[in-house]
Order: C-alpha cells, then sequence, then structure tokens
C-alpha cells in the first residue's frame, strides 16, 4: 500500500528554487512556467515567480522507480528526498492540493469480472475509463484499474522483467488497483491544511489504509446469480439473470416488477389466461435461479488481507 500521485505547493517566499536539472516546457498566461527533471514526464515542476510558488505534480513512484505496482514508504520518502536535493528545497512544508493512496492486489479472477459487477457508491458519479471505473463526488475519486494491462501499457518486457525478479510480478496473473484520489483534502479530513509531512506521518497513512479498505466496502456489488447446469442458460434466463444482479438497485423485486408489468398490461393485447401462463413460465425460469448470493467477486477480504500485512 502505498502514495503515488501527488499534487503540492509551496510558497517560496524569500527561497529560489535550482533550476539546474530541470527542462524548460512553456510559460503560461497565468504565470505559471511548466518544468521537467531531465525530459522525466512522471512529475512536472511549475513555478510562478510572481506569486512566489512552487508546484509538484505527478507520480513519485514512477519518477523514482519507474513504476508504481509496488512502493514501499521509505522508496516514497526517497522519492521526495530527490527531489529535495534536485530543488534545493525544504518540500515537507509544501501544501497538499492533491494526492492518491492505494494498493496492488493479485486477486483469484478475471479483472473485467470485478469491474462488472462493482456499480456504484452511494452520492457518487459512476464512470468507466479505458481499463477501470471510478466514482466520484467533489472531494474523493475511487479508482479501480486493470494494474497488469496498465504495466503492460506503460512498461516494456526488461522493465517488466525487472518487476517479476524484485517483486514478484507475475504476467499471466490478475492484477487490481484500488485508489482514493483525495482531490480536496483539507474537505475530506476536515483537519486543515495537510502539508507533505502530515501525510507521511505513521499515524495520518494507518488514516489511509482503513478509509481505503471502508471506501472499497461501500461499493455496491451485484449479487452473484448461479444455474444449476448449463442448459439452463437460455434466452429465457438471461435477462433474469440480469435483473437479480442488480435486484438491489430496483424499487421491487424483480419478480414483483415484472408481475406487476404483466398486470398492467391492456386486455387487448392479453388476456387473463394470457397474462397467467405468462407468469407461470417466467415463474417457472426464476425458479432455476440460485439467487441471494453475495458477490463472487467482492475482494474485501483480500484487500483487508493486504492492510494487515502492511500493518505488521
Amino acid at each position: 500500500m502505498n502514495f503515488d500521485y501527488i499534487e503540492a505547493v509551496i510558497s517560496l517566499e524569500k527561497d529560489k528554487p535550482s533550476l539546474d536539472y530541470l527542462d524548460y516546457q512553456a510559460c503560461y498566461n497565468t504565470g505559471w512556467e511548466k518544468y521537467l527533471y531531465e525530459g522525466c514526464k512522471a512529475v512536472e515542476i511549475w513555478l510562478n515567480p510572481n506569486a512566489e510558488l512552487l508546484k509538484i505534480k505527478g507520480s513519485i513512484p514512477y519518477f523514482f522507480q519507474g513504476q508504481n505496482f509496488r512502493c514501499s514508504p521509505d522508496t516514497f520518502k526517497s522519492g521526495i528526498g530527490h527531489l529535495t536535493d534536485v530543488l534545493s528545497l525544504d518540500l515537507m512544508g509544501a501544501e497538499m492540493k492533491a494526492f492518491e493512496y492505494g494498493t496492488t492486489l493479485e486477486i483469484p479472477f478475471p479483472v473485467k469480472e470485478v469491474l462488472f459487477s462493482h456499480l456504484k457508491i452511494q452520492g457518487m458519479k459512476t464512470r468507466a475509463f479505458d481499463y477501470g471505473v471510478y466514482f466520484e463526488d467533489r472531494v474523493l475519486k475511487v479508482k479501480l484499474y486493470d494494474a497488469g494491462k496498465n504495466l503492460k501499457t506503460k512498461l516494456n518486457w526488461q522493465e517488466r522483467n525487472i518487476l517479476s525478479l524484485e517483486y514478484g510480478y507475475n504476467p499471466q496473473s490478475n492484477y487490481l488497483k484500488i485508489e482514493n484520489h483525495y482531490k480536496n483534502p483539507y474537505r475530506y479530513f476536515k483537519q486543515g491544511v495537510i502539508s507533505l509531512e502530515d501525510i507521511l506521518r505513521p499515524d495520518f497513512e494507518a488514516i489511509c489504509k482503513h478509509d481505503l479498505s471502508e471506501k472499497y466496502k461501500s461499493i455496491m456489488k451485484a449479487k452473484s446469480i448461479k444455474l444449476n447446469s448449463k442448459k439452463q442458460l437460455t434466452s429465457s434466463t438471461i435477462p433474469l439473470i440480469v435483473l437479480k444482479e442488480y435486484e438491489d438497485f430496483l424499487p421491487l423485486s424483480a419478480e414483483e416488477l415484472i408481475k406487476q408489468k404483466i398486470k398492467s398490461l391492456p386486455f387487448s393485447i392479453m388476456t387473463s389466461e394470457d397474462k397467467k401462463s405468462r407468469r407461470r413460465q417466467i415463474n417457472a425460469n426464476f425458479r432455476k435461479l440460485i439467487s441471494d448470493q453475495p458477490c463472487q467477486y467482492d475482494i474485501s477480504d483480500i484487500l483487508l488481507n493486504q492492510v494487515l500485512l502492511s500493518e505488521s
């Protein structure tokens, strides 16, 4: 479990950052100048001379070790220390405008099955992206995505081979990344201004670990519907399976909704006997389903084990 992306701003006052190792990129009408450290795109350095502000945006694990598959707290701190040396600034007092905390989990089933079954967090918008899904409100974004696919997209085979040797990465395994992206830490944690030094305290990281676990638990997940045999998976039962999986989001049970729908049809379309016949057929199909099972793609226990392991 580790911190990843950060967006931190520090007031320079009389301090002058060293630009010796920075590559100038552009200057904007807002007064901000953009730099990269020796061409590394993982972290951007933004300088506003008139406002006497410096901003750091990007992934510290990618910046310091070239990947975010695994990153220990000490490695993250070393990355911050390296930036401190490069800029000749004490960054620990920088205010955190945003940051991410999460973990990569090896799971026993395809990641896409997890993504399809994780549906909603109450009060948050659900969005899909390339190979993941996130739930978002004004201050927080909870992200789930295929970490294995992400690695294969961003790293070449030599870099992935190093991950295998040093961190036990297996290209044949399924890896799910779960992250809390704190868009507004000040409002979310209600602790006033949060500095870079604050988030690196063990007690604050413990809060982030607990919050990651709790936010994952709050995701509404589809029920797991099972059949007794493959023959029961027909064009008649598939729509019922979908209804039962999403039943918790419906105003009534799936059976009751269909019953009410049939009942509402005018006699000019369907007679009473026709309606009874349709209900018998549908009820017979419902009886083929073994419903009310918990989501088989819920990885709460795996996440909890990761939390406990990181605390030991």
